[in-house]
């Protein structure tokens, strides 16, 4: 007869829906996670929020089982539920705007009820969360049972905090701004405790998170086998600078077009055979119609084949001001043998990849400018950039060492288990 000590390791992941499709940078790491803790064990899997199951069982294959709980609108909690009958999507958006942060941080009585139906059928070793406020609302502090560990790649707090450093800011603006920072830097303080471990994305996340038990999990190239892709080398006559992100994400959104208005004709003027290429998912068409009026620019949208598009290019850029974590799209494209121009923000938790050496790092859309001509005009340099960061980016961020972080953190709670 097994004992409880025989039998598989069984996990709960515990996921937003928008941090699901491997097309994006948040559900990559989750689909990262998700492999990793198959190869340790049973994975069941909760999603937080309104998706159809058929479409969404194609990015965790090999789960036990997947459940999806769509949790209530903001618009119900406190006083908003009594304004909520007159126009419910108004109010929910004027609710999140204006509302108190902390009602966002509450259990879900929706989530909640299959949360505590799933420990009550079956037997967890460990549940893991993506995110603070959906692991949250999902109930797993409230139904604590086993150890629950959080990983956070992206800090609600350092989130706002960013959106404070955005050329242009009005008054108005940076007083919302100013107030859900400190609004969701009081929360994360007073929730991050509760859980018994918690994974950052960097050594900077580490320094500021005040927790007994935490490790850097840091983000990696989408592959399970970072060896196999072979370098790409130096496209010298390449006049094409490369973004890759998705649309939906409004931080990518907001900063091509702040780049694409403000940097890129400048830049053109400059190298006059020099193109702009937009590719990633989402419906970047929405503003292709604004992009055509400058010249060179091509908004692509979705492409089959990413690596193709990395090895057409001179160059990457990342030219975000704003949003949370470290950002993935920089390893990426290192990892393909293209450096990246960037901004000091999306540089975070990379004190590795230092300026000149494997990116360039530029401070304010000027640098950003200058940096595209530099590269554009001197491809032994961006060769030389590339090589170097590719280097590091195979040596320090590869799934096996990304799998063992995960496999060390678990030991701590089950060592005769993993």
């Amino acid at each position: 007869m097994a004992t409880p000590t025989d039998r598989p390791l069984r996990f709960l992941l515990v996921s937003p829906t928008y941090a699901c499709k491997p097309v994006t940078g948040a559900g990559q790491r989750t689909s990262l996670i998700f492999n990793t803790l198959k190869t340790l064990g049973s994975v069941d899997v909760l999603l937080v929020g309104d998706v159809k199951y058929e479409k969404f069982k194609a990015f965790f294959l090999g789960a036990n089982a997947l459940h999806i709980a769509k949790p209530g609108a903001r618009s119900e909690l406190g006083i908003w539920r009594f304004l909520r009958p007159l126009s419910p999507g108004r109010v929910d958006a004027i609710a999140i705007r204006l509302g108190a942060k902390k009602f966002m941080y509450e259990p879900d009585k929706n989530v909640q009820q299959l949360l505590e139906k799933l420990q009550s059928t079956t037997n967890y070793d460990l549940v893991v969360g993506r995110y603070l406020r959906p692991t949250v609302r999902s109930g797993a502090l409230c139904s604590k049972k086993v150890p629950v560990v959080l990983d956070v790649d992206d800090r609600d707090d350092v989130v706002y905090k960013s959106r404070l450093n955005l050329p242009g800011l009005n008054p108005i603006q940076r007083f919302f701004f100013q107030s859900y920072f400190r609004q969701t830097q009081a929360v994360t303080t007073d929730l991050l405790p509760r859980f018994d471990h918690v994974w950052l994305t960097s050594e900077a996340d580490v320094q500021e998170v005040v927790h007994p038990s935490k490790s850097i999990l840091p983000n990696i190239p989408y592959t399970l086998n970072g060896s196999s892709q072979a370098a790409f080398e130096e496209s010298r006559d390449s006049k094409v600078v490369l973004f890759v992100g998705s649309y939906a994400h409004r931080v990518n959104a907001e900063g091509v077009e702040r780049f694409v208005l403000n940097c890129w004709p400048k830049i053109n003027a400059a190298v006059k055979d020099a193109t702009l290429r937009i590719v990633g998912s989402g419906n970047w068409q929405a503003v292709k119609d604004k992009f055509d009026q400058v010249p060179n620019v091509e908004t692509v949208g979705f492409v089959e084949d990413l690596a193709e598009e990395y090895q057409k290019s001179a160059f990457t850029i990342a030219p975000l001001f704003e949003g949370g974590g470290t950002k993935i799209k920089v390893l990426e494209t290192l990892f393909y043998q293209r450096t990246a121009v960037i901004t000091d923000h999306a540089q975070y938790g990379y004190d590795n990849l230092k300026h000149k050496e494997s990116l360039w790092v530029a401070a304010t859309e000027a640098e950003l400018i200058e940096g595209c001509i530099h590269l554009l005009s001197n491809p032994d340099l961006r060769a030389e950039m590339a090589a170097k960061g590719r280097e590091t980016v195979v040596r320090e961020y590869s799934f096996e060492r990304f799998s063992n972080l995960i496999r060390t953190s678990i030991e701590k709670f089950m060592p005769q288990r993993v």
